[in-house]
């Protein structure tokens, strides 16, 4: 099996100059005199992501037939400082001690250095996102955040309220991950000139592929194996993602299966025979099976635009990449 990295190459090598760029301003914002920041940072920089956002970005300026700028290195600095902040910020919320193998910040030092350091890399997004004295980035940017924290205020409120509505998921998931997605999106744009059309169409493109990367990451959660997080994670939290979600919806699942399930979930009674029970009832009901088709048709709808885009070659890259997003296995 290819590694992420294999799998990324061919797509990274049309923007390498770009990613390059990306690499060096990132490792710019993040410099600081603070030792403790220092090592903070250099456990970030293990903990480091696929970087498909930055790739999005980069693609996407190419798509709109422009090379990427130095605007648009900047735009994927400033986005990436911000979802880093994000999720640092989450491992705390989550009490999580790993993420992509490796220990998290709040489990290295504690939660209130991990919170500073949080609030460093988001400062330092804001700070650079003022430099670019660019009022639409400036925007994207502010708004960001709060879409994210809201989203995720509301994902705790639909676990604890138990609320098994599809269109609350995806209204969910939009603010948690596809709103971040179609930010990368518009951003590249916006950093090459493209006309306003052009801007929203990335967007809409952006917006399907976050749905698409959220589904797949929410199906990580159903199967024992090493993908940086623990598996369960979601349903012990109380998250009723789109596999369980189906399973506990749908009239194909046995009804006293099904309510047994439920009573589990509201009691918040997660122990590792429970967590096996509810994973193994949404796999059997077809949950896996549905996440998937729904994932597959946000992709669908995104290629569909894509091939709009004014440069050809860009976005078959485009579309190589939302294929990676369906069929990664981290």
């Amino acid at each position: 099996m290819q590694s992420v990295t294999d799998q990324l190459a061919p797509i990274k090598a049309s923007v390498a100059d770009f990613i390059a760029a990306f690499d060096t301003e990132f490792a710019h914002a993040l410099a600081s005199q603070s030792r403790w920041l220092g090592q903070a940072i250099e456990l970030l920089n293990k903990a480091t992501g696929k970087q498909v956002r930055p790739l999005l970005i980069g693609l996407m300026s190419k798509a709109c037939n422009h090379e990427p700028s130095a605007k648009t290195t900047e735009a994927a600095v400033l986005l990436e400082l911000i979802h880093t902040a994000t999720l640092i910020h989450d491992d705390v919320i989550d009490n999580s001690n790993l993420r992509r193998g490796h220990p998290t910040l709040n489990a290295i030092f504690d939660n209130r250095v991990a919170v500073l350091v949080g609030d460093f890399v988001l400062s330092s997004a804001l700070m650079r996102a003022i430099e670019l004295q660019d009022l639409r980035i400036i925007s994207i940017i502010s708004s960001i955040g709060r879409e994210l924290s809201e989203g995720e205020i509301r994902q705790f409120e639909v676990a604890d309220e138990v609320v098994l509505d599809e269109e609350i998921y995806y209204s969910v998931i939009k603010q948690k991950t596809a709103t971040l997605f179609r930010a990368a999106a518009e951003l590249a744009a916006i950093s090459v000139d493209a006309e306003e059309g052009l801007i929203s169409l990335c967007g809409q493109i952006g917006e399907l592929l976050g749905y698409a990367f959220q589904i797949r990451d929410d199906i990580f959660d159903y199967y024992q194996q090493d993908i940086g997080k623990p598996t369960g994670n979601d349903i012990r939290e109380g998250k009723v993602t789109l596999p369980l979600l189906y399973a506990l919806n749908t009239s194909c699942a046995e009804k006293t299966e099904k309510e047994e399930c439920l009573s589990l979930i509201k009691a918040r009674s997660f122990d590792h025979e429970n967590l096996d029970r509810l994973t193994r009832f949404a796999i059997s009901a077809g949950g896996i099976e549905y996440a998937n088709k729904r994932m597959r048709a946000f992709l669908s709808q995104a290629n569909a635009l894509i091939d709009t885009l004014p440069n050809k070659e860009a976005g078959l890259q485009l579309k190589q990449l939302a294929e990676f997003i369906c069929n990664r296995s981290v």
